[in-house]
């Protein structure tokens, strides 16, 4: 006998069982989706031809792929619902351009603050403000002494205080 004959055969003598099965995992009200997966199930048993199957096997095949389709079935559910509530986060979420205009602002205000320091300090507080360097690694960079960068580092950041702390 054939895999399409057994397979055929295995069909019309349990199809019912496998229906039940599908159908008690998906719940009430469910009868035609179960009838689809299961329907699925034997249309996927045929198309494989590389399947060997017997009598033996196949119950538990057939039963097999039914409970993966019915597991496929609800983690699609779950991530279709996870992606509507992500969808609904989204469309409620506030994107309000205050803060960014804000921080626009700041960031103008401490550069004209910048402008009146002489240029070695504002070089110095750019560097660590902008590329987030370390005192070591400006002074690196500069080819400067590490005191005379800290030295410049800090006076910059008393002048950019003064700043911040007036606007308050």
């Amino acid at each position: 006998m054939t895999n399409r004959n057994l397979i055929e055969s295995y069909y019309r003598l349990h199809r019912d069982e496998l229906l039940a099965f599908v159908s008690s995992r998906l719940g009430a009200g469910r009868h035609f989706l179960a009838e689809d997966m299961v329907q699925e199930v034997f249309l996927r048993l045929l198309g494989n031809e590389r399947l060997v199957v017997s009598q033996e096997t196949l119950p538990s095949l057939a039963f097999t792929m039914a409970a993966n389709r019915v597991a496929d079935h609800y983690r699609h559910l779950y991530y279709q619902r996870l992606h509507a509530d992500c969808m609904r986060a989204s469309a409620q979420a506030d994107y309000s351009i205050e803060p960014a205009v804000y921080a626009h602002e700041t960031i103008a205000r401490i550069e004209r603050r910048l402008s009146r320091l002489p240029q070695p300090c504002a070089e110095v507080y750019r560097l660590h403000l902008y590329g987030g360097m370390k005192v070591s690694e400006i002074s690196r960079r500069l080819g400067q002494d590490y005191k005379a960068v800290e030295y410049r580092l800090g006076q910059a950041r008393r002048e950019v205080r003064q700043l911040l702390s007036a606007s308050v």
